[in-house]
């Protein structure tokens, strides 16, 4: 490629001319990383309480804002490509002018109701509406500083990859700020407005930087510039490199959510480790140098088979720190990798395109093609296995090589195989004990395979495919994968079968006996959620003319139902509907429930087009330990106290591991001129599958409330002083898994 453009004759900067040029752009480039990365869940939380909070939303938002990221790093390539340095300046200050007009950060115009159809590309066109040009903008500065740096006559203009190192560490420190500081201090609209002052500042700052790297161009002359030729084997290595990555991301996060824990703020971790590979990989100096990450890189594989095995049993002090290792092993190889294959300084903006698309590419297939081919989350071991297959030492073997280790394994493996089941024919346990053996001397030796990377691959993908195919230990039945999580049915201690959803039980009951089936886990009649009901009811007349509850799980709740009650069940993922009505799995729905309406939906968008006059709403969203901050707002409790009956009642049920539930709930009904009730969560339960249970009742009057005569367990739950009320414009999760660790 040639291209028309002033080029400086050389001309060395005075020492502080030099000293100004890299703190200014390097300031600038911690900037701009940090408006972008704090723009993302600034409009996303945005978002939620007009989509009602679901993770497609999420996923989504990711999608489009990869794709505006690939869009600003085009634009930066073409712009640097075809544009004088002076014209490329005055070129991107206009769009940045031309986004300022997009703030303050505000949904767009016509997008206050989604459409019944449709919601996915409505949600696109909200989003692009909305930031789209902003975040473009801005999402092409880290290229473009890059590249005006490169074009100065500073001495590290040739190798201006160290601001991109700056711009990682922005993204960084707002990816740590945002749910410890900026969250639980400033509401949206506030952070609107913060953002909007820090873009005034950005713009300028890269005004400042557009005026220096005019000034130290030295004296111009035009010339023609041949650019080198950039191979395309070159750009399908960029892209791979970023998609292996970047997919793993998304598979880790999935993983340690679903099969480890689903604690909050969990995903900070490993989107940290992502950013910090670039920050340590990106440099001619790396602190961790990479033959010490190839070396590791077996015993981290062979770590990771032995977690696959072992998760649900282990704790999180030994698992999420062992999946985070090898994560941050295979990325930093990958960003390694690709930073020694960058191009020269004249085609930067190029390689950032590619790296991007990459980049896109992973995500899309981790957050969106995979739940719908695989039932777990099989990706993620697939994407450490490619991690690893992009070695020097591996494309470098020869075929000879690698049909000798295939062999090898191959043998191995079968063999292995064949002395378990013939084992596992004659006695179950001596089988398990052999495959715990085997897969624990595979891990063990793979680390000293280390010179033979093709037989550590061969080995590798076997011990991955035996453990996540064949958990021990676990007589699952029935395992399923939706855009909503990983289910999992098994069955336990020989008479019961429970429903899991990722780590959280959602539903027990025993596989023979009583029809209708006993409710079981949180459900147990005399149990916190039995009370509510129960005295509900007796308040009511013996018999509820409605009632309504939104979490489906396995339909426990339904046995609660008489003749004569109108039932109405709200569920979000469309998979656990079909999990309850399967006879072959759980009778509970089927039988006391089968005739009761299941309208599919976020309670906050489904319960808005019901009629009012619910005796009972029940909400059992909170058990998991993810919980959905939109449905405990102000705003969520006003849109359930419309639906009530006059002397309607809503039952909380707010179990859960990590948050502190209790108060949120007491402020956002006191905002509603509601009271409370609380039966704390007590231990000491011993019989099978009956589980303690944290519950909340709210009524409209204290005279409702004392009408239900809940017993002398429950306690009124009044907000305690100085918390601040959740709202759809501010939430403090932070504080709420704070008082739970405190407790």
């Amino acid at each position: 490629m040639t291209t028309v453009e002033t080029v400086a004759l050389p001309q060395a900067p005075s020492r502080g001319q030099a000293a100004l040029c890299v703190g200014l752009y390097c300031a600038t480039a911690f900037i701009s990383a940090l408006l972008l990365f704090c723009l993302e869940p600034l409009f996303s939380k945005m978002v939620l309480p007009i989509l009602g909070g679901s993770s497609s939303v999420w996923s989504v938002a990711m999608v489009v804002f990869q794709a505006l990221l690939l869009a600003g790093y085009v634009y930066a390539w073409l712009i640097t490509s075809y544009l004088t340095l002076k014209q490329a300046m005055l070129t991107h200050l206009l769009l940045l002018v031309a986004a300022s007009l997009c703030l303050p950060i505000a949904i767009a115009s016509g997008f206050a109701q989604p459409p019944s159809s449709g919601v996915s590309l409505w949600l696109i066109g909200l989003f692009v509406a909305s930031i789209g040009l902003p975040f473009f903008a801005v999402a092409a500065n880290a290229p473009l500083l890059q590249a005006w740096f490169a074009r100065t006559t500073h001495a590290d203009a040739a190798n201006p990859y160290f601001l991109y190192r700056a711009s990682n560490l922005g993204s960084f420190a707002v990816l740590l700020a945002y749910p410890f500081l900026i969250e639980p201090i400033w509401g949206l609209a506030a952070q609107s407005r913060l953002w909007t002052v820090g873009y005034a500042i950005l713009c300028l700052s890269i005004a400042f930087c557009g005026v220096l790297a005019l000034s130290m161009t030295g004296t111009a002359r035009p010339v023609t510039v041949a650019r080198p030729r950039i191979a395309w084997n070159d750009r399908l290595q960029w892209v791979v490199l970023g998609f292996v990555p970047s997919g793993l991301l998304v598979a880790v996060t999935a993983h340690i959510s679903t099969d480890v824990a689903s604690a909050p703020f969990l995903w900070i971790a490993p989107l940290a480790l992502y950013l910090l590979t670039f920050v340590l990989a990106f440099t001619d100096k790396p602190l961790i140098r990479f033959e010490w990450l190839t070396a590791l890189q077996p015993t981290s594989i062979a770590f990771l088979g032995l977690l696959f095995l072992w998760d649900p049993v282990l704790s999180w002090a030994v698992s999420i720190p062992g999946h985070l290792a090898g994560f941050f092993i295979a990325a930093m190889v990958c960003h390694t990798l690709v930073f020694r294959r960058r191009p020269a300084a004249e085609n930067l903006t190029q390689f950032y395109a590619w790296l991007s698309a990459g980049g896109v590419l992973g995500g899309m297939f981790a957050a969106l093609l995979a739940p719908q081919i695989f039932n777990t989350v099989l990706e993620y071991p697939l994407l450490v296995l490619a991690a690893f297959a992009l070695r020097p030492d591996i494309r470098a073997a020869s075929r000879k090589d690698w049909q000798r280790e295939t062999i090898f394994v191959a043998v191995v493996t079968a063999a292995l195989v064949g002395v378990f089941f013939f084992l596992n024919a004659r006695d179950s346990a001596a089988g398990l004990r052999f495959y715990a053996t085997a897969v624990v001397a595979i891990a063990v030796l793979l680390p000293f395979m280390a010179r033979q990377p093709v037989r550590v691959l061969g080995f590798a993908m076997a011990l991955f495919l035996i453990t996540n195919a064949y958990p021990p230990g676990q007589d699952i039945i029935y395992r399923a994968r939706s855009f909503f999580g990983v289910y999992k049915v098994l069955n336990k201690d020989g008479g019961y079968r429970l429903l899991f959803h990722g780590t959280t039980t959602h539903g027990a009951e025993r596989i023979a006996g009583a029809s209708p089936p006993e409710p079981l886990a949180y459900y147990f009649r005399g149990g916190a959620l039995g009370q509510a009901v129960e005295a509900v009811r007796a308040s009511d007349g013996a018999q509820f003319h409605r009632a309504a509850l939104v979490g489906l799980g396995i339909g426990a709740l339904s046995c609660y139902a008489r003749p004569g009650e109108a039932w109405t069940f709200y569920e979000l993922d469309p998979l656990v509907v079909k999990i309850a009505r399967d006879r072959d799995l759980f009778r509970s729905f089927s039988t006391c429930g089968g005739s009761a309406p299941v309208v599919i939906g976020d309670a906050r968008l489904t319960l808005r087009g019901a009629q009012p006059g619910y005796d009972l709403l029940i909400l059992d969203a909170f058990t998991s330990d993810s919980v959905p901050v939109h449905l405990l707002t102000q705003e969520a409790f006003a849109l359930y106290k419309s639906k009530l009956s006059p002397h309607g009642v809503i039952v909380f049920h707010i179990s859960n591991r990590n948050l502190e539930l209790a108060n949120v709930v007491a402020a956002s009904a006191a905002a509603n001129g509601m009271v409370a009730e609380l039966h704390p969560s007590l231990p000491g339960e011993t019989r099978p599958f009956h589980f303690a249970t944290e519950v909340a009742v709210v009524a409209r009057s204290p005279q409702d409330l004392a009408g239900l005569k809940l017993g002398p367990v429950w306690h009124p739950l009044t907000p305690r002083p100085g918390v601040r009320v959740w709202s759809d414009d501010y939430s403090n999760v932070l504080a709420a898994l704070l008082e739970r660790l405190s407790n």
